[in-house]
């Protein structure tokens, strides 16, 4: 028998991440490789295609009007339970590139969603 938390991720798949979900990269970062002085020789990025929600974006014509704590260049983004991120990890929404500022797990019991804060990439 499915426990609560399972019925919720399949409803949450379903009924959001499979409706309204948009195809983002992510960009996950390995471990460094450092030399014997301390300084970075290498570190590689994968890349994967996921489902995510982004929503609470703020852009330059939102400037004036009141938006929580969603500073310009921001965005929340909702993750399936399954997806493993980690501040700084690099996000492509819609050609921009954004890192992920802030993880929120367990937003809902048993962690069944990931709620990520993305600001945009000056790269």
């Amino acid at each position: 028998m499915a426990s609560d938390q399972d019925k919720i991720r399949s409803k949450l798949e379903t009924k959001v991440f499979d409706r309204f979900g948009k195809t983002v990269t992510l960009k996950s970062k390995s471990l460094p490789v450092y030399n014997t002085r301390g300084e970075l020789e290498s570190e590689t990025t994968v890349e994967t295609s996921i489902t995510a929600v982004p929503y609470d974006i703020t852009n330059h014509r939102q400037l004036f009007e009141s938006w929580g704590t969603v500073s310009e260049g921001e965005m929340d983004m909702a993750v399936p339970y399954t997806v493993t991120v980690n501040a700084d990890d690099g996000v492509v929404v819609d050609g921009v590139d954004y890192l992920i500022k802030e993880i929120s797990e367990n937003l809902l019991p048993d962690n069944v969603v990931t709620i990520v804060r993305l600001a945009k990439s000056h790269d």
